[in-house]
This record gives structure tokens, C-alpha cells and sequence, in this order.
């Protein structure tokens, strides 16, 4: 007698069975991946040598396979935490700052010792941002909002929305550099610490930024725990080392990015009255009086 599963039957176990190979797999993985436009890396071959080294050592640290990825795009990233599919993650604290997406954050970045690095304003022949009203300047993309980037976070509300006449937005900092000395822009504002273009120059340091924050997504308390313990031990090249942190480091930069109040002038009067104001145009006098009244009897 012939089975009634038939060939449809037999399909759909082939089915199953890839799905729960596909389930194992990730089960037995853990995702590291990266979004840090500014990140000051030479190429994406660096930022890719860099993210294998990273995930192996994060898989270590979870008794997993450690995958690393580099996202070039706002978009791609955000698509694949939505599904899923980053576990841990290298994020521009810009980035972090205007999404405000879900995530923990357990570390920051660190190079030169220090965990946030200051910005440069990079020229073509300016030597004061007043000489680059109605030109182009160019920044490392981070995802939207790079304009209140620009003027409040570096400029402190300082810059009228229309002082550039175009803000253009480059895949990365060495492709902000890149565009610079190819003349597509005026101005380029990216993190200290890389070396300007031929033909450019350093005309300004602005205030610092927090380098690139490490969030995990779905993870336990324990499988946080370890990775804190093992990004302290990490070392590596652009990016050197790692420490802990939590969102307040994120959250501090969101609110530079907010353009600040500001109040008209007030007409304070003057409180400071000598004592000649206070007995000017008054008489003082002392009566005289008979002596012998205080004579004693």
C-alpha cells in the first residue's frame, strides 16, 4: 500500500530540516556588526580586518562563532538589527544619539587613550569658517541630521540653518577626505587625529565627540558581563582598545545636537547705591537740649 505523504510530504521535510540547520547555525553564532561612518579607518578593507578580529574575540567570549560585518548604510544596519540579525554592534555615538533605537551600550571605543576625539574643520583656501558662508562642506554620514550635527553639536547653535550653501554627506571620513582634495568641496569637518589632503589645511578644532559605542541587542545579563570583561582585554588597530560605558555618553550627545535657547537681552539696573544717595537733599540735625535734665538729683 502506498503512503498518502507523497512527494509535496517529502518537500516540505526537506524543508523543515533546512530550517532547523539554518536555527542551529545561528544558534551556535553570535553577529558583530558595524556602523561608524566617522570611525577615522583608511578603507572598508581595514574596517573588515578590523570587525573579524573583533568577532572572533566576542565569539570567544560566548563560546560561539563570532561573525563580523560592516554596514555601509544607515538603513541596511537598522533593516538587520530589526530582524535580528546583529547580536552585538560597533555604532557611530552620533548614530546612537539621533535613533535612540533599543539596545544596551556596554563600552565605548577608545583611541590615543582617550574615548572621544575632537573635530577639525578641513579647508581649500579658507582660514576662518566666516570665509566658507554660501560654499559646500562635506561630513561622514551618521544616518540623518548631520546639519544639527554641524551647527549644534560642533558649532554650539552658532551657525544660521542657511550659512552653507550645501551640506553634502560622504559614505565615511576617508571619503570625506577624498572628496576634499578632489575639489568637490570646500570644507570638510571629520575626527582629529587623520591627515589632511594635499592642497589643505587645518583651520579649526571643534568640540570633541564620543568615539564609536559598543551595543548588544537581546543579550543576557551574563553574556553582557563577558563581554565587557572581554572588550577590556581587546587591542587592536584605529580603534585600540575598549571600556565600559553605558548610555549616558550617548544620551549627553543627543543633547548637544539640540539647538540651544536662547534669551534677548535684559536691562539689568543698577543696584549699587552709595551712602551719599541715601542722605543727599535731606537735613540732619541734632536738638539741643538742657543738661541738667540728665544731672542726678
Amino acid at each position: 500500500m502506498k503512503s498518502g505523504l507523497g512527494p509535496r510530504a517529502s518537500g516540505l521535510g526537506i524543508l523543515i530540516a533546512i530550517a532547523l540547520r539554518v536555527s542551529l547555525a545561528r544558534a551556535d553564532s553570535v553577529t558583530v556588526g558595524m556602523f561608524a561612518p566617522s570611525a577615522p579607518f583608511g578603507g572598508t578593507a581595514a574596517r573588515v580586518e578590523f570587525m573579524t578580529k573583533l568577532a572572533h574575540a566576542v565569539g570567544a567570549a560566548l563560546g560561539k562563532d563570532g561573525i563580523g560585518r560592516v554596514y555601509g548604510r544607515a538603513g541596511d544596519f537598522a533593516g538587520a538589527v530589526k530582524k535580528g540579525d546583529v547580536h552585538v554592534a560597533i555604532v557611530d555615538a552620533r548614530y546612537a544619539a539621533i535613533t535612540g533605537g533599543p539596545g544596551v551600550v556596554i563600552a565605548v571605543s577608545v583611541r590615543g587613550g582617550d574615548d572621544a576625539t575632537s573635530w577639525q574643520l578641513v579647508t581649500r583656501g579658507a582660514k576662518s569658517v566666516l570665509e566658507l558662508r554660501g560654499k559646500t562642506i562635506i561630513v561622514p554620514s551618521m544616518g540623518g541630521r548631520e546639519g544639527d550635527f554641524v551647527r549644534n553639536a560642533l558649532y554650539g547653535g552658532e551657525l544660521a540653518k542657511d550659512f552653507f550653501a550645501k551640506l553634502d554627506v560622504a559614505p565615511d571620513t576617508a571619503s570625506a577626505l577624498a572628496s576634499l582634495g578632489l575639489g568637490k568641496a570646500d570644507a570638510a569637518l571629520v575626527p582629529g587625529g587623520v591627515d589632511a589632503p594635499a592642497g589643505t589645511t587645518v583651520i579649526a578644532t571643534l568640540p570633541a565627540v564620543s568615539l564609536p559605542v559598543v551595543i548588544t541587542y537581546g543579550l543576557s545579563d551574563d553574556a553582557r558581563a563577558k563581554l565587557v570583561d572581554a572588550l577590556a582585554a581587546f587591542h587592536g588597530d584605529t580603534l585600540t582598545a575598549f571600556h565600559s560605558a553605558n548610555a549616558d555618553i550617548v544620551h549627553s550627545l543627543g543633547r548637544r545636537m539640540v539647538a540651544p535657547e536662547k534669551h534677548g537681552p535684559m536691562a539689568v539696573p543698577d543696584v549699587r547705591i552709595g551712602f551719599g544717595d541715601l542722605i543727599s537733599a535731606r537735613a540732619f540735625s541734632i536738638p539741643r537740649a538742657d543738661v541738667k535734665q540728665f544731672v542726678a538729683r
